[in-house]
């Protein structure tokens, strides 16, 4: 759907809240996407073949495998039983041929009126295995409708066949599998509308359904796993753990009365105020099986096309978790440029319009947001089919769930306009849900041989570590237990009593010495246990995290995170499976393994970067917002000499020039010592850090920490004249906002405990910060991805996101030509943004080149 068309649907004026112009181009792009054909995903719907004709017969395959032919002596029930779909689509027996005398422009509007389904129940097998192919018999249980005159006084029995007028009644049971691998949907249709699996649609029905896409005032979706739950279930965990076996769709003929929406209002495209047409409820089965042969590839044709319209259609697209169902549908397209068909969908995703409401709850559950945001007390209903009678079945709760989805989904757009989060959601958040689904799609590559050899020689050092730490404390002890290591070091070696602080650092509020990092690093120089601790840590964390958690993850040679849009109050990006944001930059030094003596050198550098490697004539590209919170720093405070740094012509190294400024001393005698205390004490400020952090950050007491803060906020007086101001803001707004808009509320601003209240006003300057620096690095995710799914010739792919790096995997020709384009796109944000938003400060962008991404070059 086009992003303006969204505000019309909920009852909002985009106009009125004046888009940015990085927005407007966001938008502009998306628009290039109308003119894809949809006949490059397949063979367009077929037409129904109309002949001179006077009867149509139906050919039913009953369990006797005897076809039997009905004759429909009236005209008119003759439309709705073709209306309905054959069994066998494919099959030339079963294709409708419909007697026409209208004229062609009149035929195509009756067709167009006519309702999809109307009561066919279907029960079939979706698929039996190879041994039992032989044994067994598909059986099809068809039960045609009541005429529409006698609708409302009949009742409608699943285990009997009805044709059309006749007084004719088959009773017949279905022999169920009892398969947990296996969801039979039935075609039901209840009351409230239609619910009709698509393929057993004939051409005529398939005609109709691709109208109803085009005139549908919402589209609301769901994917349906194997073990038949949905995305809308109560236990999530579960159902990620199962293959998608479809998806369920609901196609909203006219906008709800009540349900957050301007009542009255018409969506564009859609079916407003015809409230007498039937909402359609339809299921795509997405399954690969080796069954059906013709049947099946045609069903995955114009399932393609369904598919395919539903990411580019003009109404409003409704999903739950939006990202898992662009993964699916690239999964079930399957070609390598596939992904190009989903770069400009933008679907209403609720979680995500939630999460920007209350930042704190990052991943909730379906029935959670509906108990905290949905306005109309509501019941979400279970739909799985495990466990109980209608297993397989598509259960009818699930029409219910969409329902309450739909009117959900409204209720939170309401509330982003009303909390000025509209922009935020449909500029950014929202195109960025493809962009992360794409990601999720690459993989990259990882030397499983190296990498092995790197568990096995980390395993033998952490071994050598833990005899070590046996022998120095003079006992054997869990060298991973706290409580034990606590005892070791305070009770039995009173190390506390030696240090010459007279305090160490305690976490919280507790009564006994901690054994952080902190603790052991004032620790070390007092007894050689602390520093074997230190070191075994170390190895441990690379050796399960980084070596052998990525050996976990790892499928056909390489591995592909999962992206969490919603996990961060910040806005920032976070990854699982593997943690990719977590692999440091830089590498460990470790002493080698005594039985590994000889044949390596004594000391080794350990760096995990180094074993994900790029594919077959291509290199990792590699491209980093340079000091880009200092900048934003720079830019929100105002400060002149911060602005002048950035300013004036580009210092090779910021943070030299910063010392300088700062100390009153020249650039050339500026040490690596007084460089790396100017970064501490700069982050230290952005990231909200207390002074007895910095301390230990620095290694100097904190009162000497302190006096480093405070000269340095006296040598740029606007830093703390805007930390001052954020946290007033906070104090007086309950939140704080980032440049584009997003906001972080701090209820603790308000506490009475001093402790708690000094944090959340830290976090208020931090959130200022850091969530617009993850905003404009969204941005440039989009802005690229946007220019790569346009182009005729680049095939760049974003692989990862590391906060303010991004990494590609680039053709090795097209290296010159996406640098240029990278580089210009992620500079020219500074320009980009609404004359309000526009940074003081330029940005700058370095980039780096390597066939491993531990091995990057700068890139001139």
């Amino acid at each position: 759907m086009k992003m303006e068309n969204y505000g019309t649907c909920v009852g909002f004026d985009l106009c009125e809240t004046p888009l940015s112009s990085v927005a407007q181009k966001i938008l502009s792009a998306m628009h290039s996407g109308d003119a894809v054909d949809s006949e490059n995903l397949g063979e367009n719907t077929k037409t129904v073949e109309v002949t001179n004709k006077c009867n149509v017969k139906y050919p039913v395959l009953l369990e006797d495998r005897k076809d039997q032919s009905l004759e429909e002596r009236n005209p008119k029930s003759l439309i709705s039983q073709a209306s309905r779909g054959s069994i066998r689509p494919s099959s030339q027996s079963s294709r409708a041929k419909l007697t026409g005398q209208l004229p062609a422009d009149q035929q195509q509007k009756s067709i167009s009126s006519w309702p999809l389904s109307s009561g066919l129940i279907l029960q079939y097998n979706q698929e039996v295995s190879g041994l039992q192919k032989t044994k067994n018999k598909r059986k099809y249980f068809l039960e045609g409708t009541i005429n529409k005159e006698n609708k409302e006084g009949m009742k409608i029995k699943r285990k009997h066949v009805t044709y059309g007028n006749s007084s004719e009644k088959t009773s017949k049971h279905m022999a169920l599998e009892e398969d947990a691998n296996k969801v039979e949907t039935h075609l039901i249709s209840g009351s409230s509308g239609h619910f009709c699996d698509i393929r057993y649609l004939d051409d005529l029905a398939k005609g109709q359904l691709t109208e109803a896409l085009k005139q549908a005032a919402a589209l609301v979706l769901t994917l349906m796993y194997k073990d038949g739950s949905t995305q809308l279930g109560a236990d999530q965990s579960q159902a990620l753990t199962s293959c998608v076996k479809g998806v369920v769709m609901l196609l909203k003929s006219h906008v709800e009365a009540g349900s957050g929406l301007l009542d009255g209002l018409a969506c564009a495209g859609g079916l407003a105020g015809e409230s007498g047409q039937e909402d359609w409820c339809i299921y795509i089965h997405m399954e690969r099986t080796c069954l059906w042969g013709r049947e099946q590839e045609a069903h995955r044709l114009f399932a393609r096309n369904v598919l395919f319209q539903t990411l580019t259609c003009k109404c409003p697209v409704i999903c739950f978790n939006a990202k898992e169902f662009v993964k699916t549908v690239l999964q079930f397209f399957g070609d390598d440029s596939s992904w190009r068909h989903v770069a400009n969908f933008v679907g209403l995703d609720p979680r995500i319009a939630a999460w920007l409401i209350d930042p704190s709850d990052a991943v909730p559950s379906f029935e959670d947001l509906v108990a905290k945001h949905h306005e109309k007390s509501s019941t979400v209903k279970v739909s799985s089919t495990c466990g109980n009678s209608s297993r397989n079945c598509v259960n009818q709760n699930v029409r219910v769930n969409l329902n309450i989805l739909y009117r959900l989904t409204m209720d939170l757009c309401s509330k982003l306009k009303a909390n000025g989060l509209w922009q935020l959601f449909c500029t950014l958040e929202l195109p960025l849900v493809p962009v992360l689904a794409v990601m999720e799609n690459n993989k990259i590559q990882v030397n499983r041989e190296e990498m092995e050899r790197m568990s096995v020689l980390l395993g033998a050092r952490l071994k050598e570590l833990e005899q070590e730490a046996h022998f120095v404390a003079g006992e054997q002890f869990l060298i991973m237990s706290n409580n034990q290591l606590r005892k070791i070091l305070f009770g039995k070696l009173k190390l506390h009593l030696l240090n010459p602080r007279k305090t160490l650092p305690r976490p919280g509020t507790q009564r006994h010495p901690s054994t952080s990092e902190a603790v052991l690093n004032s620790l070390q120089d007092l007894h050689p246990l602390p520093k074997i601790i230190l070191e075994y840590r170390q190895v441990h964390k690379i050796k399960s995290t980084f070596v052998d958690g990525l050996l976990a993850c790892m499928k056909k040679g390489s591995i592909s995170s999962t992206w969490n849009q919603t996990g961060t109050v910040t806005g920032r990006l976070s990854a699982k499976h593997p943690n990719i944001q977590g692999i440091s930059k830089q590498p460990i030094q470790i002493t080698t393994p005594q039985k590994f003596q000889g044949k390596e050198d004594k000391i080794l550098m350990i760096s995990p970067r180094d074993l994900f490697v790029s594919s077959k004539g291509h290199t990792f590209l590699a491209a980093d917002f340079s000091q880009i919170e200092l900048r934003i720093l720079a830019h929100l405070s105002g400060d002149p000499e911060l602005l002048k740094l950035f300013q004036e012509s580009e210092r090779d190294d910021v943070f030299s020039t910063l010392t300088s400024q700062w100390k009153n001393i020249p650039v050339e005698h500026v040490t690596p010592v007084h460089r790396e205390q100017t970064k501490k004490v700069v982050y230290s400020v952005v990231y909200g850090a207390g002074k007895e952090r910095l301390a230990t950050c620095l290694g100097v007491t904190v009162q000497e920490a302190t006096q480093f803060l405070e000269s340095f906020l006296q040598k740029y007086k606007k830093i703390k004249d805007f930390a001052q101001a954020a946290i007033a803001q906070c104090h007086q707004k309950g939140y704080v906002a980032s440049i584009m808009g997003r906001r972080r509320p701090l209820p603790r601003i308000h506490t009475q405990d001093p402790q708690l209240r000094a944090q959340a006003e830290r976090q208020a300057v931090n959130f200022m910060v850091q969530g617009s620096a993850a905003d404009l690095c969204k941005m440039a995710m989009i802005r690229i991805f946007t220019a790569i799914a346009t182009s005729s010739t680049l095939t760049a792919r974003l692989t990862a996101q590391i906060h303010d790096e991004l990494l590609f995997e680039v053709e090795d020709s097209q290296v010159p030509e996406f640098a240029v384009l990278v580089r210009d796109t992620m500079e020219s944000l500074q320009h980009h943004w609404s004359p309000e938003l526009q940074l003081q400060v330029p940005l700058k962008v370095s980039l780096s080149t390597g066939r491993s991404w531990g091995c990057l070059a700068p890139l001139q």
